[in-house]
């Protein structure tokens, strides 16, 4: 009878531990969704529910406001400032980089530069950490012994204060912005025109098209889900933008470079309201979703259509 009983014991084990009992799926997929609950759904839920409080962390009380800060945002010149420079910066670099990553993308495919050395060495700008990116720039960008500096004296140009003046920081950092991330899309790219079919060239070339016809009536629609895999990814990061900026500029000079992020952050940690920084974010969080799912649904209809 112990025999008996021992042996449906570990026939029961043996299938659990080989995943063949009705609950293999919630077994694999338990630890992801503890996982993503723990660090994607809970903290959502708590920031939308601060959104909806009167919390600074100076005064031990809070209490419901309801969407008092969501309709505090639309009175705040400040984050009127903020949401121009996040939408400046984001267009600028997702443009550059765009045009930048097509053209260097077609050069490695086209050509010798497509070899593993030169993939190698492209990627180094985005393996490289946003603070190491940030204070190699500001050496850079430094208006007595900066490279940049350096290469305009060269030529006769005055020094420029970048980083110090209202004109070029925001420039600045899209230039920073663009060199870093821009062989993220090259990566992309060069993937989408590695898998395009040659006999459609052929067939082009046989029907008399240049390369230009060919790049606007070819390669152009065939490369319209990785253009927007690329202006997805590049577009979340780029308008949650912060570590890098808040290394070289901090928002400075005044207010010209500080971004939706760098407003919210400063909001919560330096001015301590909570409430109203949660309630930033909440609104960001819903931006980038309808954004990215208007680029998605543009670029792949269009595709499929």
């Amino acid at each position: 009878m112990y025999s008996k009983q021992c042996k449906q014991w570990w026939a029961t084990i043996r299938r659990v531990l080989t995943l063949e009992t009705r609950l293999a799926p919630f077994q694999l997929l338990g630890p992801l969704i503890i996982v993503l609950f723990a660090i994607t759904i809970f903290p959502t839920v708590y920031a939308i529910w601060a959104s909806t409080l009167y919390w600074h962390l100076d005064v031990s009380a809070k209490h419901f406001v309801g969407i008092a800060n969501f309709q505090h945002m639309f009175y705040d010149l400040r984050f009127w400032n903020a949401f121009k420079n996040t939408a400046i910066f984001t267009v600028g670099s997702l443009i550059c980089e765009l045009v930048l990553g097509m053209a260097i993308a077609l050069l490695m495919v086209n050509s010798h530069f497509g070899s593993r050395l030169s993939k190698s060495l492209i990627l180094i700008p985005m393996l490289s950490t946003p603070v190491v990116v940030g204070l190699m720039w500001v050496l850079l960008y430094d208006p007595q012994f900066g490279l940049l500096n350096y290469l305009f004296n060269l030529v006769g140009l005055p020094r420029q204060s970048w980083l110090a003046s209202e004109h070029y920081a925001l420039v600045a950092l899209i230039v920073i912005d663009i060199w870093e991330w821009t062989p993220f899309v090259v990566l992309i790219l060069m993937a989408g025109l590695q898998s395009l079919p040659s006999d459609i060239y052929e067939a082009a070339r046989c029907d008399g098209a240049g390369a230009w016809q060919a790049f606007r009536n070819v390669t152009l629609p065939l490369m319209k889900p990785f253009i927007s895999i690329a202006l997805v990814f590049r577009f979340m990061d780029a308008f949650r933008w912060f570590d890098t900026i808040y290394v070289v500029t901090k928002g400075g000079p005044g207010i010209a470079t500080e971004n939706w992020s760098m407003y919210g952050y400063l909001t919560g940690f330096s001015y301590l309201n909570m409430g109203y920084s949660a309630a930033m974010g909440v609104v960001m969080l819903i931006v980038i979703i309808a954004i990215s799912q208007l680029i998605i649904k543009r670029l792949f209809t269009g595709y499929n259509n």
